[in-house]
């Protein structure tokens, strides 16, 4: 599961798996930090770009990433990031914003827990 903010209207996206967070979210967008990007544990990841973007007098081409663990202070860990955040798209994970944070809540006790 991949979390993702779109900046602009500060809304949590969630996909099922990388590969459809990397198909919806915009290579061009992603350079421009349009979106940020969480793990399920709500840790921060950030775009490693395979193939820059590309930028002519008449096109522009996305180019293509994958998601890795952000280098510190890149962005805030997602449960803070939910103190910014609007709203929830509907998906079929969480019907609430609410819900996330619980979740999260989950993730972080049972990692305190196996520790």
């Amino acid at each position: 599961m991949i979390f993702a903010v779109e900046t602009e209207e500060r809304a949590l996206t969630v996909f099922p798996t990388e590969n459809e967070a990397v198909a919806y979210c915009e290579g061009l967008d992603v350079e421009a930090a349009t979106w940020l990007f969480w793990a399920a544990d709500g840790s921060p990841l950030e775009a490693e770009f395979i193939t820059p973007n590309k930028r002519g007098w008449f096109s522009v081409q996305n180019g293509t990433y994958r998601l890795v663990p952000a280098l510190p202070e890149h962005h805030a860990d997602l449960a803070e990031a939910l103190d910014e955040t609007l709203r929830l798209e509907p998906n079929p994970f969480f019907h609430s914003l609410l819900q996330v944070r619980e979740h999260l809540a989950q993730v972080s006790a049972g990692a305190q827990d196996g520790a």
